[in-house]
């Protein structure tokens, strides 16, 4: 079985592609928020005005909720962005943060641009490579057994990280159930303390906003707990598919080893036939040479025998 990729080369997907290149730094620009400035100080300052909306979490907080995939140095290094970051750790932060992965992919793109730009290659040359990627592509079983095993690394990863959300969220519920029980209270206290109105309206405030953060944040859990959900069903499927291939590989061995072995009996005994035809021939032979012998011994005139003998 062969996975293909097929394109299409033409001017019209090098134009395209140009079209994109120009409109995704468009996007950049008006997902920033800034007319001005270089890529990475845009970048910089969504990073920093994202982290200041979620509360403004320590370095050690963000690295916990990535599940300690990256440490808290390399989260404060990413924040400060005093350096074109990685995408990877600016990935797992901007997703720790609740961050639109598509606006900071497109600002890091902006900033790799920016730092080290690619030389735009030739219409001929973008539609050889075109042509190069439409080829086909054949798994081995080296390959497969690669591939379930990446496979089941991150489905692993994904498991782990649902379960890790799945506890953040029952925390998350229960400090918002807490939340809710105190705000009763204080609406109770509320009704029997006239004089404390204020201090009491400020209190409730407090836990409102509290409340609402909480609600927040298990929204943005139970989004983030569907999405794992569904990764990990991706990979499921994904690593059902090797299995099958797997079996399809197997079973086309047997069936030609099946044939082999087949072919091979079939011509140990045409070969067996062959030497009994040999034996047979060469005994036929060794009789009618014995039978030729014998004549040449026996006397030539019979009378002539029997007057010597007398």
């Amino acid at each position: 079985m062969c996975l293909r990729e097929t394109s299409a080369p033409g001017r019209s997907s090098w134009d395209d592609r140009l079209r994109e290149h120009i409109e995704g730094g468009a996007m950049v620009s008006a997902a920033s928020g800034t007319a001005s400035g270089s890529a990475l100080e845009r970048l910089r300052y969504r990073l920093q005005l994202l982290h200041r909306q979620r509360g403004e979490p320590s370095f050690r907080v963000v690295a916990q909720r990535t599940g300690k995939a990256i440490s808290h140095t390399t989260v404060g290094n990413v924040l400060r962005c005093e350096s074109p970051p990685g995408w990877g750790p600016l990935e797992l932060v901007a997703e720790a943060l609740g961050g639109e992965l598509d606006e900071f992919r497109a600002l890091w793109i902006a900033v790799r641009d920016e730092t080290s730009p690619l030389a735009l290659p030739t219409p001929g040359v973008w539609e050889e490579e075109k042509d190069e990627q439409s080829n086909t592509v054949v798994l081995s079983l080296p390959d497969l057994d690669a591939a379930e095993e990446d496979l089941n690394g991150r489905a692993a990863e994904r498991s782990r990280r649902e379960g890790e959300t799945r506890k953040e969220l029952l925390l998350a519920l229960e400090a918002r159930a807490d939340s809710a029980d105190r705000l009763a209270e204080l609406h109770e206290r509320l009704g029997h303390e006239r004089g404390r109105n204020e201090e009491l309206r400020q209190r409730l405030a407090a836990l409102e906003a509290e409340r609402q953060e909480h609600s927040r944040r298990i929204e943005r859990l139970q989004d983030e707990l569907r999405s794992v959900r569904e990764e990990r069903l991706i990979l499921l499927e994904k690593l059902n598919s090797l299995h099958s291939r797997r079996a399809e590989l197997y079973f086309t061995w047997a069936r030609e080893e099946e044939s082999r072995r087949r072919n091979t009996e079939l011509d140990r005994r045409e070969r067996n036939m062959e030497v009994h035809e040999l034996r047979e021939r060469l005994q036929a032979a060794e009789g009618l040479l014995k039978s030729v012998l014998a004549s040449r011994h026996e006397p030539e005139n019979p009378e002539n025998a029997g007057g010597y003998e007398s």
